[in-house]
């Protein structure tokens, strides 16, 4: 069974309206609810020598190991909220970060006055994961090195887009058609850093909340049935 070790969660939410305003998101998150908060001045200070910024002083927000704020862009300027572990900060990361968005939601709904279904229209996800196959797996060693191709890989194989980056690394897109519009995409990117370790980061987007909750919650299972598949597949070739 592979060892997979989630160090991290990365999860923005994307508005259709510009409704971070710093003043109501601080009547949100307080310290009664557990939400320590940066001070207006602090956000400020840190943003000295970036230049003039619609967003400079936004608070951010943290709680058990998560770090809560909206995004500064300058494209889309309150209207992204980021979700952040800390990295190798959480006991359970997919179950921890499951809750700590349930809570967020919770707070942006009764804050904010809006419904996420309607107002949230893209999520993106991106997860960082070590993991570790077993000492006594038939797998072969530094299968990355060996794989040549997805065929035989069923998690992949018809689903994935996949080639190596100069790097060694396996890279694994979303297979789309010629539709370009998707509900669900995925850019994958698998390197090997040890005989049997690897590290997996998926950059998941969506076009809403409960489909990137969904994601979430099954990060681990498939990062490892992945992993699998993979030894396997360069142990038969």
């Amino acid at each position: 069974m592979m060892q997979v070790n989630i160090t991290q969660f990365n999860v923005q939410l994307y508005f259709r309206e510009p409704v971070l305003d710093s003043e109501t998101l601080k009547g949100m998150f307080t310290g009664a609810d557990g939400f320590a908060t940066t001070s207006a001045a602090t956000a400020a200070a840190e943003e000295t020598g970036r230049g003039a910024h619609p967003m400079s002083g936004s608070p951010s927000f943290y709680r058990g190991g998560f770090r809560i704020a909206p995004v500064q862009s300058n494209v889309l300027p309150f209207r992204i909220l980021q979700v952040m572990s800390y990295p190798n900060a959480l006991a359970e990361p997919d179950a921890e970060t499951l809750e700590c968005l349930r809570l967020v939601s919770a707070r942006l709904e009764q804050g904010l006055h809006v419904d996420l279904g309607r107002d949230i229209y893209a999520v993106r996800t991106v997860s960082h994961s070590i993991v570790t196959s077993p000492d006594d797996s038939p797998a072969t060693s530094r299968a990355l090195s060996r794989i040549s191709g997805i065929e035989n890989v069923p998690t992949l194989a018809g689903r994935y887009v996949a080639h190596k980056n100069p790097m060694g690394a396996l890279q694994l897109v979303t297979r789309t058609g010629n539709d370009l519009v998707q509900e669900s995409w995925s850019d994958i990117r698998v390197s090997q850093f040890g005989d049997r370790s690897y590290v997996v980061t998926i950059f998941n987007e969506t076009s809403s909340l409960a489909a990137a909750l969904e994601s979430i919650r099954g990060v681990k299972q498939f990062v490892s049935t992945l992993m699998q598949e993979i030894e396997l597949a360069c142990s038969c070739a």
